[in-house]
């Protein structure tokens, strides 16, 4: 039996064929990266993370720069509480990208940077049939997210925040119900012990006697409204009419005001004629002045002319005593000095109150 040889080329041919499919497929697979420098994160979650598996995607607003490796639990005994790190690698060009360093191949100072803007990782659904989730990063400021630490490996820890629906749940889960349905149970039987109250009751009844009596009350108001209507109206009408009469006699005051406003105009006829009679009485007032000067010339001539009477009037005095002493002068004639009687006494007190009376020259 002849025995064929195999020919090394298609041995060799067929091996390089199956190294070359299997570069491919290696490099087809999703989550690996054979050619490129991963960056490697851990988040920390505090809550259920059912249905998050190895190779789920980490996506930047729809954008996957990563995948899960690794998921475990961790117990923190100082505050007796328990966390899910959940670890992932980032695609080092995809952090480059979300930094705006492309050109930089040290990306160690990327995530530092974009965790200070703001950078927080949740957990997000990829389907509601399946319940499958994933690691949604992206800029969150409020609230921001927060930090646990401990973590024994050489990753970056990037803090996480709760979602709407996580954080609903939270707050439920803090309410304390069983409190609230004893306080609902207390209000409910003070309700009832209330209603039962024999005060309630009578509140009630002496409610229905008050509205009883108004209803009587707007009967009696509804049976006097109409005089009170035609009084009213009565009132109205004169209040009408004294409002006529107001307004005419305003429009009376308001002539009245304009006639002397127009009396008193600064350059009306009236004002004129009282500044010249005022300027006459203020000359005629100098000139009395004037006249009433102790020095004037009327003074002095009032002055000589009441010594003149004075002097006629001593002569007459002086007559009338001498007519007394002697009435027969009016037939005889006055008789010398010589023959004269001696003066008496009351004619020489006489003369002596007309020296006196006498003004002084």
């Amino acid at each position: 039996m002849k025995r064929h040889r195999a020919n090394p080329v298609v041995i060799g041919g067929f091996v390089v064929a199956a190294l070359a499919i299997l570069a491919v497929a290696l490099m087809a697979l999703p989550g690996l990266h054979w050619f490129k420098r991963p960056e490697r994160v851990v988040m920390f979650f505090s809550g259920s993370v059912f249905g998050l598996q190895k190779g789920a995607p980490v996506v930047f607003r729809g954008v996957r720069i990563g995948d899960v490796t690794d998921i475990s639990v961790h117990y923190d005994s100082t505050r007796d509480s328990f966390a899910i790190p959940v670890v992932a690698q980032l695609d080092a060009d995809a952090v480059r990208g979300l930094d705006g360093r492309m050109g930089n191949d040290d990306i160690a100072h990327a995530l530092p940077t974009l965790i200070a803007r703001g950078l927080s990782a949740q957990l997000g659904t990829q389907s509601l049939v399946t319940g499958q989730l994933y690691v949604d990063l992206d800029f969150r400021t409020k609230p921001r997210g927060t930090l646990h630490g401990g973590y024994k490996g050489d990753a970056t820890e990037i803090p996480t925040s709760a979602t709407a629906f996580q954080a609903l749940k939270n707050q439920l889960e803090s309410v304390d119900l069983r409190k609230i349905l004893d306080d609902l149970s207390q209000i409910a039987a003070s309700a009832k012990s209330l209603v039962a109250a024999p005060e309630l009751k009578q509140g009630m009844q002496d409610f229905a006697a008050t509205a009883a009596h108004a209803r009587r009350l707007a009967a009696e108001l509804d049976r006097r409204a109409v005089p009170l209507t035609r009084g009213a109206e009565s009132a109205l009408a004169s209040v009408d009419r004294a409002g006529g009469k107001v307004s005419t006699a305003a429009d009376k005051l308001g002539d009245g005001a304009d006639k002397a406003g127009a009396l008193l105009d600064p350059k009306g006829a009236v004002v004129r004629d009282l500044q010249h009679a005022m300027n006459e009485l203020a000359q005629a007032s100098s000139a009395l002045r004037d006249a009433a000067d102790t020095d004037g010339p009327l003074l002095q001539q009032t002055e000589r002319t009441l010594r003149e009477l004075s002097q006629a009037a001593r002569t007459l005095r002086q007559l009338a005593r001498s007519l007394d002493a002697q009435p027969q002068q009016l037939l005889l004639g006055r008789q010398p000095d010589d023959g004269l009687p001696a003066t008496t006494p009351a004619s020489a007190k006489n003369r002596a109150e007309d020296r006196v009376q006498e003004p002084a020259r």
